[in-house]
């Protein structure tokens, strides 16, 4: 994943229980590689960001023979930042906001190839556009 505001790579894990055939629910954690800026004469500012997300996913496409689904999806976010200065002082924050956004998703042998953009963080002052790719893997029975 990569978010706009913060401009860094992150790493993804979510869940993902189908409820229907149209309806699902999604849970995920994010967190962004650390930004750090040199301030010059020896002291770094080190910038920490992580999002919590508890989102819905309507399948509104769902092609069975070729195994691909678009959907849309909507949600709660929780945005954490904390920033460390290494010459003293540290803060953090979180806030809460709304997931706005849409996905695709390819099903293959070994689980589900996915790419999904969306506002993350809407009505809150860390909002940000967020993209992210990556597989999801089914995990226990059926």
């Amino acid at each position: 994943m990569y978010g706009s505001e913060i401009e860094q790579p992150g790493l993804r894990v979510d869940g993902v229980y189908q409820i229907n055939e149209e309806f699902r629910a999604v849970a995920d954690f994010g967190f962004y590689l650390p930004d750090e800026t040199d301030l010059g004469g020896g002291n770094t500012l080190t910038i920490t960001w992580w999002e919590l997300n508890f989102n819905g996913n309507y399948i509104f496409h769902n092609d069975e023979e070729s195994g691909l689904q678009a959907y849309a999806l909507a949600g709660l976010n929780i945005t954490g930042i904390s920033s460390e200065f290494d010459g003293g002082g540290d803060s953090s924050d979180s806030e809460t906001g709304l997931n706005l956004g849409a996905g695709i998703e390819y099903g293959m042998s070994f689980g589900n190839l996915f790419g999904e953009a969306k506002m993350a963080n809407v009505g809150g002052d860390a909002d940000q556009f967020v993209v992210g790719v990556g597989v999801r893997f089914p995990v226990g029975g059926n």
